[in-house]
């Protein structure tokens, strides 16, 4: 049976036996499938590690963004073209083509802020681009940035990854979270190397060191070897492209259609096991009559394991993340206020020197030097905090997580003991889907109308008092928006927690009506049950 036949029988039996634990797996392997004629060649990692540099320097091109900031927030695909264009794909199923110099419209986080144009992903087709027969390299938004990133865009590619490229900074080598990675993405592909970025910043030994340590990690943690590529923008980049192209990419294009069937087949087998142990609980069940099942049924959904249940504990830990963020958010930022106030009252001792005109004119400018200045400094401090905000959102993803694999474990627990079977492990896939920027912009709240009356007051004989007048509105206006930014952090932060909630309930309620599912045949299946496993086992 080819590849496609089976992920048609399996997605078939998915459908009809309702086992919506992995309706989103098999989705994601029927778009590969039924994907052009291609491997897509991913790039990942997280933010600030060089995936867009490395891409552009690659095919010897700038055509995507980068910058000292999350940029990227939408799946781009660069492949072989007739000509050079921008394919733009909405989520509608729309298309329209656009120059790739205007690709930044759609793909940029500043052009495109939150996806709010809907596009599923952008193609770029290079007719220049020799090793792009039938490859795609996929650029994807960095994971881990805690400004804007779009994690869950990268997620939801993952299905459709054919040869994954983990790209890891030589300035701080293999994370937890890109173990994680590693690990996730190990189930949806079975081609997973490493990139070692800005390998110029080091020199060789220190290099070899560096390597040694991921592969030793690496091998403890995952119990396998993984190829490393070295790659630098600034040095040697001509000899680590090619090492890259004879050693990953000929390979694929030289034997690119066996290759294909091999990663497809990978994901349809992993999706494959996993629908066979869910049969098999099937299976078990159906030994069973009727009333029995019911039994079993009420036995297994006792009062902790049932949608009730779960949505009321749900509540009670939303509540309890959400209680005090406020609070804390408060107490990070407020303890920059002083500072702030020193620098901006410095700065305006300075720089009040230079303004010219009539108190109308300098009163404007102070207006404008205080958004320009206190914006500047709201948004450093927010920039330096970034880690403490990140902690508060993972602190709740932790809890989120704890509950949903304590969830599974009962449940697991459950099905053993009544059905004496094992129940597969689906991995709850709770994760930080990143805060957009704050929107820091300064409102002002200093109010006089007596710079109307500019004209009474000339500056030479005024000019150092009404200097001491502005200057004492620093310390108010520093108060005012530190509030301000502590709502917005704060909203953020709460939408955050509340995704993650989400995403916790989903999971849950996926393998609640899985089960259930299973649970109320109302005729005995045995035999049918024992044909698909077969067939799949097959």
């Amino acid at each position: 049976m080819s590849g496609n036949a089976v992920f048609e029988k399996v997605y078939g039996i998915i459908e009809s036996e309702k086992i919506l634990a992995l309706k989103t797996q098999a989705e994601h392997i029927g778009k590969a499938l039924n994907e052009d004629h291609s491997i897509d060649i991913a790039v990942l990692g997280e933010f600030k590690v060089g995936k867009s540099s490395f891409i552009n320097s690659f095919i010897g091109k700038d055509v995507l963004p980068t910058g000292v900031i999350p940029v990227t927030s939408v799946i781009t695909r660069i492949g072989k073209g007739d000509r050079e264009e921008a394919l733009v794909r909405y989520f509608s199923g729309n298309m329209e083509s656009v120059k790739i110099e205007d690709i930044d419209l759609f793909v940029n986080e500043s052009e495109n802020p939150d996806n709010v144009k809907q596009v599923e992903y952008v193609d770029i087709k290079l007719p220049q681009s020799d090793f792009f027969n039938g490859l795609h390299i996929v650029d994807t938004p960095g994971l881990g940035s805690f400004w804007k990133h779009n994690t869950e865009t990268t997620r939801q590619w993952f299905g459709r990854v054919g040869v994954a490229i983990v790209a890891i900074s030589a300035e701080r080598p293999l994370s937890e979270d890109e173990i994680s990675l590693i690990k996730e993405i190990e189930e949806e592909t079975p081609e997973v190397v490493i990139l070692l970025t800005k390998t110029d910043l080091f020199n060789h030994d220190e290099i070899e060191k560096i390597e040694s340590f991921i592969r030793s990690s690496l091998k403890s943690e995952l119990k396998r070897e993984f190829r490393i590529f070295r790659y630098s923008l600034r040095k040697n980049t001509s000899e680590f492209k090619q090492t890259i192209i004879r050693s990953l990419i000929e390979p694929l294009n030289s034997e690119f259609d066996r290759k294909r069937d091999a990663i497809l087949n990978h994901k349809t087998n992993s999706l494959r096991k996993h629908c066979i142990a869910y049969l098999d609980i099937a299976r078990i069940s159906s030994l069973h009559s009727d009333g029995e099942r019911a039994e079993l049924k009420k036995v297994i959904f006792d009062r902790k394991i049932n949608q009730n249940f779960v949505a009321r504990e749900m509540a009670l830990v939303l509540s309890d993340e959400l209680n005090g963020i406020r609070e804390k958010v408060m107490n990070i930022l407020i303890s920059e206020e002083g500072k702030i106030i020193d620098r901006l009252t410095d700065k305006f001792s300075k720089d009040y020197k230079k303004w010219n005109g009539n108190l109308y004119k300098r009163t404007r400018t102070f207006e404008d030097w205080m958004k320009r200045e206190l914006s500047s400094e709201l948004i450093r401090i927010a920039d330096a905090h970034k880690k403490e905000f990140e902690d508060i959102v993972k602190d709740a993803a932790e809890h989120f997580g704890f509950f949903t694999t304590s969830f599974r474990n009962s449940l697991k627990e459950k099905i053993e003991k009544v059905l004496q079977i094992e129940m597969p492990v689906e991995e709850p896939d709770i994760h930080f889907e990143g805060l957009k920027n704050p929107d820091i912009r300064v409102s002002w709240t200093f109010e006089s109308h007596i710079d109307l009356l500019w004209f009474l007051f000339p500056m030479p004989v005024f000019g150092r008092m009404f200097g001491r007048f502005f200057k004492k509105q620093i310390p108010r206006e520093v108060e005012i928006n530190i509030y301000r930014l502590t709502s917005g952090i704060n909203a953020l932060i709460s939408k955050a927690v509340r995704d993650i909630k989400e995403q916790s309930q989903k999971y849950i309620s996926g393998e609640l009506e899985t089960i259930e599912n299973i649970l109320i045949k109302t005729t005995s299946k045995t035999e049918y049950y024992e044909s698909l496993i077969e067939e799949l086992r097959d």
